[in-house]
């Protein structure tokens, strides 16, 4: 249960985004991996992503959120982008997923009468939402938003471009957290730290073939400043593989 001087929708947006129209950067930093049944969970890489969400008004009591993001995966052995992934299971070396992009999408948010809020109108290229609920819980002074999304779609492959062959159905959890105190300030947008994780069918690429097996990536959520290298490796390999979203040192997003 939420107890909160705040609405809902007041809580979502000035977490997630921002009262004001205004791009809010997150940094999503996980670990990626395989279960398969007999084995341990095995770690495949890490990923570092940059998300950036735009706030547009829609009405009084909702708004959309674009938005747009660019990421690279890391070898969970040398740190570097990879060029290969070992299958330690099968012992076979295979053409490794480097990066992804995806965007512009979106999703809009409005308040509900039960002092929530709903997602609707949800746009993305490579997947098809499903099913959406936004839960808030207050306890020790801070508020917690979760937000679980059923989704049919694809993952990135070797080339980073997503195959419609490869669909299944994933499962996407966020959850941030925002301090009472911050909310209470008034400030337009407040600082937000938060959790995820992401399921679905283990992709092709990782050379598990028929296998029955599960992928994930589990990692932290951290909203930061717009243009501010917050992982500065990864802004770094960023701006070198996708130089074409940079501009003078700061990251520029293609909103269409």
């Amino acid at each position: 249960m939420m107890r909160s001087m705040h609405s809902a929708y007041d809580i979502y947006r000035r977490t997630l985004t921002s009262l004001e129209e205004t791009d809010s950067v997150w940094w999503y930093l996980g670990t990626t991996t395989v279960q398969l049944p007999g084995h341990p969970e095995i770690i495949v890489n890490h990923v570092e992503t940059v998300m950036i969400y735009r706030s547009e008004n829609l009405t009084a009591d909702s708004y959309r959120v674009p938005w747009w993001e660019i990421g690279v995966f890391r070898d969970a052995i040398t740190g570097e982008v990879p060029e290969s992934w070992l299958n330690p299971v099968t012992g076979n070396t295979l053409p490794a997923a480097r990066t992804f992009e995806e965007g512009p999408s979106g999703f809009s948010i409005r308040a509900t009468d039960r002092n929530g809020v709903e997602i609707f109108d949800a746009v993305q290229a490579h997947a098809i939402l499903n099913t959406a609920q936004v839960e808030f819980r207050h306890e020790a002074g801070r508020v917690a938003i979760t937000q679980t999304e059923r989704k049919t779609r694809s993952f990135p492959g070797v080339d980073g471009t997503f195959d419609p062959s490869q669909n299944s159905q994933s499962e996407t959890v966020l959850q941030f957290f925002a301090d009472d105190a911050d909310l209470d300030s008034g400030a337009p947008s407040v600082p937000s730290t938060g959790l995820y994780s992401f399921v679905l069918t283990t992709p092709a690429w990782l050379g598990f073939g028929d296998r029955p097996s599960t992928f994930a990536v589990k990692g932290l959520m951290h909203k930061a400043p717009m243009n501010a290298p917050l992982n500065p490796r990864g802004w770094a390999d960023l701006q070198r593989l996708f130089p074409h979203y940079f501009e003078s040192g700061q990251i520029k997003p293609h909103w269409r």
